[in-house]
């Protein structure tokens, strides 16, 4: 399969790999997803609760103060505050405390409170609290619980009712009654709303539902849900206490409830009454952290009447799934239209920033979430699979452009050129650059291949010619040039391609090469005529000037080379080195760079072919000179 293939399928499989797990979470996932939402709730901070829910709890300040005028030996206790010390309390102080709060105007009190089977303190306090019931009927909700011997989960069994049986004829019947009972919270799971056990676990289970004291309350004050509270997790609005309280003893003391600065609100208001002592860690886990049973009812019942508790969207798993693919889709389909990582990775980056920004708002605006964590960590993957496969192709064509150069220069200057892969490319592109020149060819060559080839010396004759170019292949290199060609016994040599030390310094190069040439065939034939050998003779002829550098040849055959009148010249004077009787010929541009480092001497005017009459200079063995 080739790269873009292979490309555009991994980003199909990781946008896949996204929808499957956003859709049918599985494991940690889950708990990794509440983790993120649970952060988002923090981030998005508190939120005002609505005014229309007020609670009046029996917390520590009340216990005190009742416990306080108990503990008073010279004076009688109030009447409001006999028994209000300690939990439990007389269910009479209920009754008085739901009484002062209707007469204060509250459309309905619910109170978080289970009144199973008779008082302890006797009938008279059953009587005392259906009295005040009978007093206002329909304005107060009572709490039954069901009781689960055996995880509900798992059937029916065992499952009972708890309900106030003494007074529930005073409070006008069952229908006034809702259950205090919540889902456990799970690992991964958001708390949910108090319906979600009575009218979505116990039908589930073969039992009949039964509305939460929530519902209620809400019923009874002629309110109704604006969401289905049976799907819907609970939207906190804050820590503990996030809702207006009002401590029930202020409620109970006639003295300061009567000019309490809260009674106003109380008007109009569902006011939801219960304990709410220290909660230690038997509280109900949020975000914001434990909340007791009567913050979580009113939270519950606060978004019944906003409409804001909290739910993911879509709900059905397949849909989601979908949902959490399309930025991954998106994303790849405008990505992979470009072949830069700084393209690729911007347009991730683009859709991490846009895929935030709509479960942002879609959680502050509809209360919903989106999935979220499935397609970020896609995107993600995406982003990593990007930059891999990036430096596979880096990698690869560094490789390759390592492979082309390795076979013209040497590797030190290879490593330099793959410092910058981008202007090594453009080198094999083309472009003109200031280069000497260097032609070598072994004169009288061919007339000895003539010979040796009637005489039957054709391995002798090949491996001469191989041990005398590798000689001067190792010089040439050495010297920091690059081997263009061989032209059957002639050597092609370029100072300054594909990297250049400056003009002078690649002139002066190349004449030092052109030397160290000389002096090493010189040891060459010294070794062959001591081996019998016919020793060999060569010419070499340089220019310097530009010429133009890159890859030239067919699809099928490439090499990079020079050409240009510099190289042309080069070889002709290369040419001129047996009429004129030197070992090396070079033209004026060359003269003029070496000038003050080497010797030259004129050799006057020469005819090149198809460039006239040009001068020509050769070493000198005396002090430098001019041309």
């Amino acid at each position: 399969m080739s790269r873009p293939r292979a490309l555009v399928a991994a980003s199909l499989g990781v946008a896949l790999l996204a929808g499957a797990i956003s859709g049918w979470p599985i494991g940690r996932w889950r708990a990794w997803e509440r983790g993120l939402e649970d952060q988002l709730l923090v981030l998005r901070g508190r939120r005002p609760p609505p005014g229309q829910v007020v609670l009046v709890p029996i917390d520590d300040a009340t216990l005190q103060q009742g416990d306080w005028y108990q503990s008073q030996p010279q004076e009688r206790p109030p009447d409001w505050a006999v028994g209000t010390g300690t939990l439990p309390w007389p269910r009479a102080a209920y009754g008085l405390l739901a009484s002062r709060l209707i007469e204060a105007g509250a459309r309905v009190v619910a109170i978080n409170v289970v009144f199973a089977g008779p008082s302890s303190l006797g009938p008279a306090d059953d009587r005392a609290l259906a009295v005040e019931l009978r007093r206002h009927p329909g304005r107060v909700a009572l709490a039954a619980e069901m009781l689960e011997p055996e995880d509900a989960r798992t059937g029916s069994s065992g499952l009972t009712l708890i309900r106030p049986e003494a007074v529930l004829t005073a409070l006008g019947g069952p229908d006034r009654l809702g259950l205090g009972n919540t889902l456990p919270a799970e690992p991964g799971e958001p708390p949910r709303h108090p319906e979600a056990y009575g009218r979505g676990l116990l039908p589930a289970n073969g039992v009949a539902p039964f509305p939460s004291l929530s519902a209620t309350a809400l019923r009874l004050a002629g309110r109704g849900s604006r969401q289905h509270d049976p799907a819907m997790a609970l939207n906190v609005y804050g820590p503990e206490g996030a809702f207006p309280r009002i401590p029930a003893w202020e409620v109970l003391d006639p003295d300061r409830w009567r000019g309490h600065p809260l009674r106003a609100r109380v008007h109009g208001s569902v006011v939801l009454v219960g304990p709410v002592v220290s909660q230690g860690e038997a509280g109900n886990p949020t975000p914001f952290g434990r909340l007791s049973g009567l913050e979580v009812l009113a939270t519950a019942t606060a978004n019944s009447l906003q409409g804001d508790g909290l739910a993911p969207w879509p709900t059905s798993a397949p849909w989601r799934a979908l949902l959490a693919m399309l930025p991954l889709l998106l994303v790849a389909a405008v990505a992979l239209r470009g072949a830069g990582l700084g393209w690729r990775l911007g347009w991730v980056a683009a859709g991490l920033l846009v895929l935030a920004l709509a479960g942002w708002l879609t959680l502050l605006q509809a209360h919903r979430w989106l999935p979220l964590l499935g397609p970020a960590g896609g995107l993600v993957l995406l982003g990593l699979l990007y930059g891999g496969e990036a430096y596979q192709r880096e990698e690869s064509e560094r490789r390759r452009l390592r492979r082309t150069f390795e076979r013209y220069v040497a590797p030190s200057v290879v490593a330099e050129i793959l410092a910058d892969p981008t202007a090594a490319e453009g080198m094999l592109r083309g472009r003109v650059r200031p280069v000497t020149v260097l032609f070598s060819d072994l004169i009288g060559f061919t007339q000895l291949t003539q010979k040796r080839g009637k005489e039957g010396q054709t391995e002798l004759h090949v491996r001469q010619l191989n041990r005398y170019l590798g000689a001067m292949v190792a010089v040439i290199t050495d010297h920091g040039g690059t081997i263009d060609k061989f032209i059957g016994d002639a050597v092609m040599a370029v100072f300054g391609s594909p990297l250049g030390r400056g003009e002078r310094e690649e002139a002066l190069a190349a004449l030092h090469c052109a030397r160290a040439m000389r002096r090493a065939l010189e040891e060459l034939n010294t070794a062959w005529r001591a081996e019998g050998v016919e020793p060999l003779n060569s010419g070499i002829g340089l220019a310097s000037g530009p010429a133009m550098v890159g890859q030239i040849g067919s699809p099928q055959r490439l090499e990079f080379t020079v050409i240009g009148d510099t190289v042309n010249l080069a070889s002709r004077l290369e040419g001129q080195t047996r009429p004129l009787q030197v070992p090396v010929v070079f033209d004026a541009a060359t003269a003029e760079l070496v000038r003050g480092e080497f010797p030259v001497s004129p050799l006057g005017l020469v005819t090149v072919k198809g460039m006239g009459e040009i001068p020509v200079f050769t070493l000198g063995t005396g002090p430098s000179g001019s041309p």
